[in-house]
């Protein structure tokens, strides 16, 4: 007994449910594998790499400027990795991203360093943001660091006025595990819209965590780049930053052959 799907046959064979995929016969519990492989396969070819950086060599002036009205961010590339050096002063610098982007999936390493008094440094990373201070900011605070421990805490900012600039309380959520200076994490922040969700783990580990998701009811900033924030003590390392035009990309990013996404995204800008 058969019956004929699409290019594939079902059938017992021997008391055995098989399917016949072209000429290959495979058990009908593997239909199952096949089918979420092919299908994340064809979202990956379907999907952008808008940025890659490993930040091997010099900053690539291509990725990464200053702006024009913020105050200059002090980075350097340095054995492989961004660092975000504290400008040692009360005000904040800045660093963007060249690319623009509406929906994304951003996947990052980080590792925060000490500041001068041995406390473990907050992470400043803004997203759909502009040269002229109109972005969503997210701080991740460390277990070992000052102030709120091991969050993350969310801001925005419309414009030059300060005033603008301002925490949403309400979200602040206590992180699923200890973040530690001087240890590698992996970062995973995606948009559709307006609704953002955040993942996170350590650098080793296979599958992130789920951290939460909020959505902008007031739908802010529909489009901007990528960007860094430091000011008097935040002193952090930055590596293997990749950032999609698909929030769907940096979901399978997240899984234990995260590798094998950056290789089909580098595929697909040549």
């Amino acid at each position: 007994m058969a019956d004929y799907l699409a290019i594939c046959y079902f059938h017992i064979n021997e008391g055995r449910f098989e399917i016949k995929v072209g000429g290959l016969y495979m058990p009908g519990r593997y239909f199952i594998v096949f089918c979420t492989l092919f299908s994340l396969l064809v979202a990956v070819c379907e999907s952008k790499l808008l940025m890659f950086d490993d930040f091997e060599g010099k900053l690539n002036k291509k990725h990464w400027a200053h702006g024009i009205k913020a105050r200059k961010i002090d980075w350097k590339t340095k054995g492989g990795n961004l660092e975000i050096l504290p400008t040692g002063v009360g005000w904040s610098y800045f660093g963007y991203g060249k690319v623009a982007f509406k929906n994304f999936g951003l996947q990052l390493d980080f590792q925060p360093l000490h500041d001068e008094f041995g406390n473990g440094s907050w992470i400043g990373l803004l997203f759909r943001a502009s040269e002229d201070f109109n972005f969503y900011q997210l701080y991740v605070t460390p277990e070992d660091g000052i102030g709120t421990k091991n969050y993350a805490r969310w801001y925005v900012r419309n414009g030059e006025d300060k005033n603008t600039w301002k925490e949403l309380r309400e979200l602040r959520t206590k992180l699923p595990f200890p973040v530690i200076s001087k240890q590698w994490y992996t970062l995973t922040l995606t948009g559709r819209g307006f609704k953002f969700e955040l993942y996170l783990k350590k650098k080793e580990d296979a599958i992130s965590t789920k951290v939460m998701d909020w959505t902008d009811p007031k739908s802010l900033h529909p489009e901007g780049t990528i960007g860094f924030i430091s000011d008097l003590e935040r002193h952090y390392y930055i590596d293997n930053l990749r950032l999609f035009d698909s929030p769907n990309e940096a979901n399978l990013a997240i899984e234990p052959n995260g590798k094998v996404t950056t290789f089909w995204g580098r595929l697909r800008q040549q």
